[in-house]
């Protein structure tokens, strides 16, 4: 059966984060939710909890992209406090669906080229606003390194960094490298940092046996 493997990483720049992220493995369908609450008083931290909280409650009812941008556009109004970024990546293993809003980004990268899932999403409003306007996107089989965050990382990193770095890297060290790429010179971050990666799931290798 083809499944998926993720590794994931949250970091924040200070004391308070608003960054959420979630990772929802049903069979052979993984889902990823990063959501990026606005504003640095809590209320954004609350919308993004709404965002993750309603993904896991409404997930099994959705499988198409139009879905998942309407899901949002509902989400829009029940959103009751805050406002927040969302991207939803919906993986199969024949397709890849989901829908966005804000400025959070799911690219896939397979050696050199880079595809963004989130290029025609709308940066504002946000969810919370009553006037976002969700985008839903669709490509096929994941090949290569899907990679999900927020506005810290992809606000930050150049596109020509980012390929030789997910090239260069350990799968499960991808998130952790993502985030000391984006760091400033005192070891500080720009903004709470939510990274995502996730891969086809490798077979492992069968043990030698060995006969006396």
């Amino acid at each position: 059966m083809i499944s998926f493997e993720t590794t994931h990483l949250v970091e924040a720049y200070r004391e308070h984060c608003e960054d959420r992220l979630d990772i929802i493995s049903d069979g052979n369908r993984t889902l990823i939710v990063v959501a990026d609450g606005a504003g640095g008083s809590g209320d954004g931290s609350i919308a993004a909890d709404t965002v993750i909280n309603e993904t896991r409650s409404h997930y099994t009812a959705i499988d198409s992209s139009i879905g998942w941008s309407q899901f949002l556009s509902q989400l829009d109004f029940r959103v009751s406090v805050g406002e927040t970024t969302a991207v939803i990546v919906d993986v199969h293993p024949d397709r890849i669906l989901g829908a966005s809003v804000g400025d959070s980004r799911a690219w896939v990268i397979d050696g050199p080229n880079v595809i963004d899932l989130t290029r025609t999403q709308n940066r504002k409003p946000l969810l919370g606003s009553r006037e976002a306007k969700p985008a839903p996107f669709w490509h096929g089989p994941l090949a290569g390194i899907l990679l999900v965050g927020s506005d810290g990382f992809f606000g930050y990193a150049k596109r020509d960094q980012v390929t030789p770095l997910i090239a260069r890297t350990d799968f499960h060290a991808i998130p952790k490298a993502c985030i000391d790429l984006v760091r400033l010179p005192s070891g500080d971050l720009w903004d709470d940092t939510a990274i995502v990666a996730c891969r086809l799931r490798r077979p492992r290798s069968p043990r030698k046996r060995y006969t006396i």
